[in-house]
């Protein structure tokens, strides 16, 4: 019993913090540190936070425009209408900050200008009912590329003259991408009903599967034939997890890009 409510007060607790996707922000901050470590130059802070309060303000938009959604998709972790409006006056702020760490860090403000649309974009109904999430692979791949492997490039280019390691990018495109289409496990029925098409609605469960065993197999020939220890935890999921896991489990994926691309 006591093992139990500690367990409950536990799922409670990561709910809380899952639920404005800050835990990726936190990564994603790693992600970047880890990545002006690689480049062996003196660390940027500003830079290095202004790309995390971007990062944030993007998730966090993105999480109370889709809230009636998510009501549906993730009863544990959907932003309550009435905390819409102060944390829309959050991602203002968090945009504010990004601007301004930015100029503290002295890089040419053209970058984050290229940043800034990303920002709102991928949520935003661009024609009547069209938007970047709802067409099939563009919405995986604009996270993948646009939100996780371009400021990362960015960053680098930034910070060194030195030539970047294209491949530990393109592992790193992979991972979110992987990682894209296994959150989309969790949300099949709910994308279905919305006219979403995503892999797992429109191809099947061992389909999808299968897709992503192929991915992980193009960044273990990426990586030259070097797994990971993400790696093997990533084949543990994939091999147990469905539609109606765990919804804790489909939180694992961010964690392991970040291993992933460190390592």
């Amino acid at each position: 019993m006591l093992l139990n409510k500690a367990y409950l007060l536990l799922r409670k607790m990561l709910f809380g913090l899952v639920k404005y996707r800050l835990h990726l922000s936190v990564i994603y901050f790693f992600l970047l540190y880890g990545n002006n470590l690689k480049v062996k130059e003196p660390l940027d802070i500003p830079l290095l936070l202004s790309l995390t309060f971007w990062h944030f303000a993007l998730f966090l938009f993105d999480r109370i425009y889709d809230r009636a959604i998510d009501r549906i998709s993730q009863p544990d972790e959907y932003v309550k209408d009435h905390l819409a409006k102060p944390l829309y006056s959050l991602v203002g702020l968090l945009v504010a900050a990004s601007l301004s760490a930015y100029f503290v860090s002295g890089h040419p403000i053209f970058y984050w200008l290229i940043l800034l649309p990303i920002t709102f974009l991928y949520p935003l109904k661009l024609y009547k009912n069209y938007r970047v999430k709802s067409i099939f692979l563009l919405k995986n791949l604009y996270s993948a590329l646009l939100i996780f492997v371009l400021p990362v490039y960015l960053q680098q280019q930034l910070l060194s003259t030195q030539q970047p390691d294209l491949l530990s990018f393109v592992s790193l495109g992979i991972y979110v991408l992987i990682g894209e289409i296994f959150w989309d496990i969790r949300d099949a029925s709910v994308d279905k009903a919305n006219q979403t098409l995503t892999i797992p609605n429109l191809l099947g469960l061992t389909v999808t599967k299968v897709v992503l065993f192929v991915l992980m197999f193009a960044d273990f020939w990426v990586k030259d034939f070097q797994l990971t220890s993400s790696a093997y935890v990533y084949v543990a999921l994939l091999l147990i997890i469905d539609e109606h896991s765990d919804r804790l489990l489909f939180h694992v994926p961010p964690l392991l890009a970040l291993l992933n691309f460190l390592l």
